[in-house]
């Protein structure tokens, strides 16, 4: 069985930088990069681009927010760490395939929510299946004030949860501040 742990913190905090320096002790890593970008989001391409070149040359990079359970069912016994950056990414992304152009009711919120959730169920089981260490980075977005609107406060509803579900199942968790990674578990 893998071995799991769930990096976190806020924007900025040095939470990828940690997760990177853990997963480069390996000798083979698989970077899920769960960040997709618009065609006319120029900033975040930028974001992506300098992501994908500070990666070292022998990682390999799968850049998707679906289907990544079969891919970590079939691939991941080919590394020794897996690494998804980021699962805040990974929700936002399923959260509008979801949503698409729907009126957000609470009870379509709710269905969202249990399908990220098994999304990240199915995730979390083909980590236990793998031999791969299964490295997760997301956002602690819930430090803040209550957002102003309804989307917003029910997305961080969900990250939050999301992170409780990842962290419960992970052998090791770290909070990031100011890069410095604090083990919590």
């Amino acid at each position: 069985m893998g071995e799991m742990i769930l990096v976190t913190g806020g924007a900025r905090s040095g939470k990828s930088n940690f997760a990177e320096k853990e997963a480069s002790k390996a000798s083979s890593v698989l970077y899920v990069a769960t960040g997709i970008a618009f065609p006319d989001d120029t900033e975040f391409q930028a974001r992506i681009k300098k992501h994908q070149q500070s990666r070292p040359e022998n990682w390999d990079t799968v850049e998707a927010f679906q289907g990544i359970p079969a891919y970590l069912g079939k691939h991941a016994d080919r590394y020794e760490v897996v690494l998804l950056d980021c699962v805040t990414m990974l929700v936002t992304n399923l959260f509008f395939d979801l949503l698409k152009e729907q009126e957000l009711t609470n009870q379509l919120a709710d269905e969202i929510e249990t399908k990220i959730q098994s999304v990240i169920q199915e995730i979390l089981y083909a980590g236990e299946k793998s031999t791969a260490k299964l490295i997760f980075v997301t956002n602690e977005i819930g430090l803040g004030v209550v957002p102003e609107n309804k989307m917003t406060r029910i997305f961080r509803d969900i990250i939050g949860r999301v992170n409780q579900q990842i962290a419960l199942q992970a052998d090791e968790v770290y909070f990031v501040v100011s890069g410095i990674p604090k083990r919590w578990k």
